[in-house]
């Protein structure tokens, strides 16, 4: 028991060690990307790492800087740095901007906010992370031809000035960032072993050490803690600054709150568990806080990191830990190192992160996948790479929500595809004597999905276009799993139009919430009375056909009606062959006989119905002759044939 314990930590603590291995480059690229600077990289890989790895909900996830975030962050640096006059100026409202993200994420957590990212469109997804792939690459090209920006800082500018760089090019750059790539993607061939990118580090920065190449590199590295001056009393009074903060730090929960989530969905893939998603965003709230104070940023849950921790055997909090430790390490001791990375080099990582946040496999199938998601997919990517991620995003949700809601509220309109229930239902009205003329008065209206805004112009453009000849309407709504208040008001006008026409109205089938969702605005009992709501739509029909029930006609309340078929569905529900005033003769005799002329039922005084059931075993569809003896001194039968509809 003791040596596999011991053996389980030791498994642990060397997975910790390779992904941070892995988590090293990374953390150096994206803090040198935010324009924050490598140490404020290895701050949010450490103490995010740790508290996430230490509180949150997923096995074997690794924590630390992403690309979704950072591109973000980088912009917020460089608004802030123009508004401040400089980074040491703009660092407190930074450091407002990435506390309050954590405490977002936080609260998220709190309100158990964590499983609604399934409701995020793939295609909103698949747009957002290829536009910030396309971003990454795109900000790689002045270092990655040894030339300053200038006056070419946007994403826009670069691509259509991309002659400004190449005339300026130092070649010597190009090379390293050429040779930076083609270790990070050819090296795996000989051994997945060592992380590609770890290669490309310590062999192309040694390289240029040694061989002094006049090349741009890191510079001076050291632990900065100057952030911690405090915002001043009359920044805080300024409401474009809190309404920057508050737009900023929500915007970075949000992306990371999905960038996490969605690797945690990945960790769940690769270790069989099922993550807790409010206390992952807990566990990431915390963290972000945390590093915020210290000097990092914003970081969420990194894919790569994650997969390279649980190959390894990171099955639990250990490994997650130790790799905190392993880059405090680094952190410590490595500074000189640091210094001497080239820019190429970082230029080359990014580009090969930003490659592979591309969604290629969406992007080959633009043609085939439906248009809308095409649609969706390209604009969240453009609007991503060339205006606002934020707005790229939101945009995306507002499409696609417009066009679910578009098609549910098709979906409730469609009667075109009937279930078979409702074909079942029409085989049962065929049985009726007047079937035809039924039909005529009879409007059976089967609404499928839920009852809301959007159903609702053409839902009463429905109700208004029934024909004249129409007594009843029959709303079947078995299949309404949810009405709201716009869906109620419009089922409201419909049956205030339909009763103007002197139209009845039958529900059938509500779900509980339903009904006292009707009851409770005044639908039922004031506009629907209760005898009109039927537990299933074959009870339904089987009323309107009996004489009267339609056009609301006085009969004898001692005339015996017998219905013209039934439908029992084995469901569990008994569904029996309810015979109208039938127990006004409790001595009446009843047979039953099956089309090959068997006896299948039999009955003195009819006290329990037929249900379809004969020796325990359900009797096949078919025409069934009925023989019934009201009063044993009258020797008068009552003989028909009744349909058993399955």
């Amino acid at each position: 028991m003791l040596e596999t314990y011991s053996k389980t930590i030791k498994t642990e603590i060397l997975a910790g060690l390779t992904s941070a291995v892995v988590t090293m480059p990374v953390a150096i690229a994206y803090g040198y990307a935010s324009g924050l600077g490598p140490y404020a990289g290895f701050v949010s890989a450490i103490v995010l790492g740790f508290v996430a790895a230490l509180v949150g909900g997923t096995s074997g996830q690794i924590s630390s800087p992403t690309g979704a975030l950072t591109v973000a962050i980088s912009v917020f640096v460089v608004t802030e740095i123009e508004i401040q006059g400089s980074l040491e100026a703009a660092l407190p409202v930074l450091m407002a901007i990435f506390v309050l993200a954590g405490c977002l994420q936080l609260f998220f957590g709190l309100l158990k906010l964590g499983e609604n990212i399934q409701y995020i469109p793939f295609s909103v997804i698949s747009g957002f992370m290829s536009g910030v792939g396309l971003i990454i690459i795109v900000l790689q090209i002045p270092n990655t031809f040894g030339v300053a920006p200038g006056i070419h800082t946007s994403v826009i500018s670069k691509i259509l000035n991309i002659s400004y760089f190449f005339d300026r090019a130092n070649w010597l750059a190009f090379a390293i960032v050429v040779a930076t790539i083609a270790i990070i993607y050819l090296f795996p061939k000989i051994t997945k072993k060592i992380p590609s990118s770890l290669v490309a580090l310590l062999t192309l920065t040694g390289l240029a050490y040694f061989f002094e190449l006049n090349i741009d590199k890191l510079g001076a590295f050291s632990i900065d803690l100057s952030h911690f001056s405090l915002i001043s009393i009359d920044q805080l009074t300024h409401v474009e600054t809190i309404f920057r903060i508050i737009i900023a730090a929500g915007s970075l929960a949000f992306i990371g709150s999905v960038n996490t989530l969605l690797t945690s969905v990945v960790a769940d893939k690769m270790t069989n568990s099922v993550h807790n998603s409010n206390q992952e965003l807990m566990g990431q709230g915390i963290g972000n806080l945390l590093a915020g104070f210290l000097g990092g940023f914003t970081g969420s849950g990194a894919t790569a990191c994650a997969v390279a921790n649980i190959q390894a055997g990171g099955r639990n909090r250990i490994s997650g830990i130790s790799t905190a430790f392993f880059l405090l390490v680094f952190l410590i001791w490595g500074g000189g190192f640091i210094e001497q990375i080239p820019l190429a080099l970082i230029a080359g990582i990014m580009m090969s992160i930003g490659y592979e946040l591309l969604d290629k496999v969406t992007l080959k199938k633009l043609i085939i996948i439906p248009r809308v998601d095409a649609v969706v997919m390209v604009a969240v990517m453009g609007l991503t790479a060339f205006y606002d991620l934020l707005f790229s995003v939101s945009l995306g949700l507002i499409i696609s929500a417009i066009y679910f809601m578009k098609k549910m509220a098709d979906q409730v309109e469609d009667d075109s595809n009937q279930s078979k229930l409702e074909l079942m239902i029409y085989e049962l009205i065929d049985t009726f004597d007047d079937a035809e003329d039924f039909k005529k008065k009879v409007y059976i209206k089967t609404i499928k999905g839920p009852l809301f805004f959007g159903f609702s112009t053409r839902f009463l453009k429905t109700i208004r276009s029934i024909s004249s000849k129409v007594e009843v309407v029959v709303f079947n709504m078995s299949l309404v799993p949810y009405m709201d208040y716009s869906g109620i008001r419009t089922f409201k006008d419909a049956i205030l139009y339909l009763k103007s026409k002197k139209v009845k109205i039958c529900f059938c089938e509500l779900n509980t919430k339903n009904h006292s969702l009707l009851k409770e605005l005044d639908i039922i009992p004031i506009q629907v009375s209760e005898k009109y709501i039927f537990d299933s739509i074959e009870s339904c029909v089987m009323w309107l056909d009996e004489p009267g029930n339609i056009d609301g006609s006085i009969q004898d309340d001692s005339q015996v009606y017998f219905p013209s078929a039934f439908t029992p569905n084995d469901d569990g529900i008994k569904d029996e062959w309810l015979i109208r005033n039938i127990e006004k003769y409790p001595n009446c005799h009843i047979q039953i006989t099956a089309p090959d002329s068997s006896l299948v039922f039999e009955s003195q005084g009819y006290q329990k119905a037929w249900d379809g059931i004969f020796k325990d075993e359900s009797l096949p569809k078919g025409a069934y002759k009925y023989v019934c003896q009201l009063d044993p001194n009258n020797h008068a039968e009552i003989k028909g044939t009744v349909n058993l509809i399955r």
